[in-house]
């Protein structure tokens, strides 16, 4: 039997509402995302299956930090992922974080980014249910060049999942979505929630 990768406070990262982020003791490069003992475990087997399946169509994974496998842990079994790191070696802050400093250039290249992001998910039909600026990070690529990367929110949550097979399907999804959602998710920076567009109706 393989021994358990031993995480410890010194490797913590974050905390969400249903797991706690751990950088790899072994591995700089990847990052280790642990249950908490009380959550319900199907949302997190549904988003592993459905990073599975996108990884089974050779999808673009140009906005969404890539899945690397599950592993046992001392706290329980964990996923496994790409650390998002800048280009200075640091852990890329989240959206929120650059939006809080409100500066007007950086803003017009987020609301033209998240068009595009949204235009890569929706041709791929790679379903979300939750884009709010805590789930995406800044990944700064050089002098004055970012990349947003999706690290959370991907995925459904559908006990027969048509949208991890029909295109069709999918794209309703991701649109009722992305239309009932964005304002809310980016109501506390008004400047983005005016920028951003509804999906055309399909």
């Amino acid at each position: 039997m393989s021994e358990k990768l031993q995480l410890s406070p010194t490797l913590f990262i974050a905390e969400g509402t249903d797991r706690k982020c751990f950088r790899h003791p072994d591995d700089d490069s990847r990052c280790v995302k642990v249950l908490h003992p009380d959550t319900e475990t199907g949302r997190f087997w549904r988003e592993i299956r459905y990073y599975s399946r996108l990884q089974r169509r050779a999808a673009d994974f140009r906005y969404l930090v890539p899945y690397r496998g599950l592993i046992e842990t001392n706290l329980g079994k964990a996923a496994v992922f790409d650390l998002v790191i800048d280009d200075d070696g640091r852990i890329s802050r989240s959206l929120s974080y650059y939006l809080a400093e409100n500066d007007r250039h950086f803003n017009d290249w987020i609301i033209d980014e998240i068009e595009q992001l949204k235009q890569n998910f929706y041709d791929q039909w790679i379903v979300f249910h939750d884009l709010n600026p805590t789930n995406i990070l800044v990944k700064r690529l050089g002098f004055d060049e970012y990349r947003l990367v999706v690290i959370d929110g991907i995925g459904h949550n559908h006990f027969f999942p048509l949208a991890s097979y029909s295109a069709g399907f999918a794209r309703k999804k991701l649109v009722r979505v992305w239309n009932r959602r964005y304002r809310q998710w980016y109501a506390a920076f008004p400047v983005i929630a005016r920028g951003l567009k509804p999906y055309p109706a399909i």
